[in-house]
């Protein structure tokens, strides 16, 4: 398995197979991944079992956690808790966000 992964190249591998997230760590013990959330862009993720932690590397907009927004900017880490519906949201420009799930 690699061992170091480049943003630049990780977001310039997202962009060219479509979507807006892309792991690139799956282990037994944890998941971790980017995402990239273009201005007005849905992120349709759904509770997942596991807790997760993100952090924000670029841009700003919102989290919603059970239906409350949190206003996020770079650099901000984020945990959300499993089984807990959240989603980001109201950005206006490109929003990069850094994700480890524990499995």
């Amino acid at each position: 398995m690699q061992e170091l992964y480049e943003l630049d190249h990780l977001l310039y591998e997202l962009e060219d197979h479509g979507g807006y997230f892309r792991d690139f760590i799956s282990t037994a013990g944890i998941e971790a991944g980017i995402i990239l959330l273009h201005p007005n862009e849905d992120d349709t993720q759904k509770p997942h079992s596991v807790d997760e932690v993100y952090y924000v590397i670029k841009g700003s907009g919102y989290i919603e956690i059970n239906g409350k927004d949190h206003p996020v900017k770079q650099g901000i880490f984020i945990f959300v808790p499993a089984a807990t519906k959240h989603r980001f949201h109201h950005n206006s420009q490109d929003l990069i966000i850094f994700y480890v799930l524990g499995k």
